[in-house]
């Protein structure tokens, strides 16, 4: 990747002392935001017919389409780069790392057709030989998506996939309130519904551990009824955990971010502004003001595209409705950090195992080979999710390499333990973010709060991938939610 296409080692810097990417800038060379990039003066006002908060895959792509359509607009973005939650660093050896999102699956149709406008590639994650399992403290592989478990077991989980399946398929994604079975479901979690679903301990643990895996908090954390959102979002279940014909399937050649990098250049020179949060959204007089580091943005309409919990963050002139900003509250980003220790090459293939290893204890229960398409270097990701993320970042950075590397070493081989690069992550740390990958609905939240986090406010409008009814929670959401709020916006102008 070319240096403009980099973000700047201060604000790599300025991560990592807030604890987020601890003891990797050395050797990290970031990829993301440009240097370059415009940045205006205190003193700059654009006036434009739409003004955008974020420049996430969602901001970004409501611009485009806004844009397309002859409208003009202006996107501010508190990171020094495009992204939000599409974020990607390079080694000092140039290999993409995704810190932020990361897979695509081939059912994800508008992520795939808009890399492919934009010049982005996909590879496949690699997914030859036996995944490893370590339940109970012993180690065994398994192929396929779930792991060895005795006969009983395996049919209750069975049967519990197809009940949610059942549930999903009668939903209306576009409004989950008026399920049949919405109240009794939102009532409980989904730790709950597992528990009424299965009675064996194994059953429950293998169920247990998809949670986490899809939300980055504990089955105890989300509504049950949440829970059968996201899979009527995706379709299946299986779509949602599968490797081959799933949601792991492939990778974006050079690191997801870039995708967004190219639409931003699309937008033209200035359209975006970094390191520019929004502080204060004013609307008087038939025209809404966004006041934002280093730029003042007059508009007749605004789209907030950032997470639900950072709506209420930003200040407004008229207050959000009491719905709107309680929808935020009740709804908690995840938990999660990423560790990745970097090879000379991916060792673990010769050893016929995939690189996929689920686990019942932490800190690391699911991990995956990331390395680029040309298989070196080796790159190993472990997954840091929910509890274990949070009590994680406490623990010292030679606390976190020794534990994430014992376990790579316990599930794969001594090799893990001489690593030629590790580093890890955790997004709560980060400012803008406070969390990843998606902000989770609690029990009652979707029944009592209904439409109210995609529902518009006077001149503005509000979407991010939380408010997407297909793959809701994923880039393919962000990049809907951005067309369907575009268009709603078109409409309203």
């Amino acid at each position: 990747m070319s240096d403009s296409l980099r973000v700047s080692r201060r604000s790599l810097l300025a991560t990592a002392g807030a604890g987020a990417l601890t003891a990797a800038v050395p050797g990290v060379a970031s990829a993301a935001g440009p240097d370059e990039a415009p940045v205006s003066t205190p003193s700059e006002t654009k006036e434009v017919d739409v003004a955008i908060i974020g420049a996430g895959l969602t901001g970004l792509n409501a611009a485009r389409a806004l844009k397309s359509a002859g409208k003009s607009v202006h996107v501010v973005e508190a990171d020094d780069r495009p992204g939000g939650r599409v974020w990607t660093v390079n080694l000092d050896d140039g290999t993409p790392v995704n810190w932020g999102a990361t897979f695509v699956g081939p059912q994800q149709t508008e992520i795939l057709a808009l890399a492919k406008d934009v010049g982005v590639g996909t590879y496949k994650t690699w997914n030859s030989g036996k995944n490893v399992q370590f339940f109970n403290g012993q180690r065994k592989t398994y192929a396929g998506t779930v792991p060895q478990a005795d006969v009983g077991s395996l049919l209750e989980v069975s049967r519990a996939m197809s009940r949610l399946n059942g549930l999903a398929g009668s939903m209306d994604p576009a409004t989950p309130w008026t399920h049949p079975m919405a109240a009794e479901l939102d009532k409980i979690t989904a730790h709950t519904w597992i528990r009424q679903n299965a009675t064996k301990l194994m059953s429950q643990k293998l169920l247990d551990l998809a949670v986490p895996a899809l939300f980055s908090v504990e089955p105890w954390e989300v509504s049950a009824l949440h829970l059968i959102f996201y899979v009527r979002s995706a379709g299946t279940i299986q779509n949602l955990l599968n490797v081959n014909a799933g949601a792991q399937e492939s990778q974006f050649d050079g690191g997801s971010q870039i995708i967004c990098e190219r639409v931003a250049e699309q937008l033209g020179t200035g359209a975006v502004t970094y390191s520019s949060p929004a502080r204060r959204v004013v609307t008087k007089d038939g025209r809404t003001t966004v006041y934002a580091d280093g730029v003042t943005v007059v508009a007749k309409k605004v789209i907030v595209a950032v997470p639900p919990p950072m709506i209420p963050r930003i200040s407004y002139e008229p207050l959000l409705s009491p719905t709107k900003d309680q929808i935020c509250q009740h709804s908690p980003m995840g938990s999660v950090g990423k560790a990745v220790a970097v090879y000379d090459t991916p060792w673990w293939r010769a050893k016929g195992l995939t690189g996929q290893a689920t686990s019942d204890i932490g800190p690391v229960k699911i991990t995956f080979d990331i390395s680029p398409a040309s298989g070196k270097p080796g790159v190993m990701m472990g997954f840091v999710d929910g509890q274990d993320a949070r009590d994680w970042s406490f623990w010292s950075y030679e606390d976190r390499r020794a534990k994430v590397l014992a376990q790579f070493a316990e599930w794969f081989g001594p090799e893990a333990l001489s690593p030629r690069q590790y580093l890890d992550y955790n997004m709560d740390a980060q400012e803008w973010h406070r969390g990843c990958p998606v902000s989770v609905p609690q029990p009652g939240t979707i029944t009592g709060y209904k439409d109210a986090l995609r529902r518009p406010e006077g001149d503005l409008h509000f979407a991010c991938t939380e408010t997407a009814t297909i793959w809701s929670g994923y880039m393919d959401g962000a990049v809907r939610a951005g067309k369907t709020v575009a268009a709603e916006v078109q409409a309203a102008l």
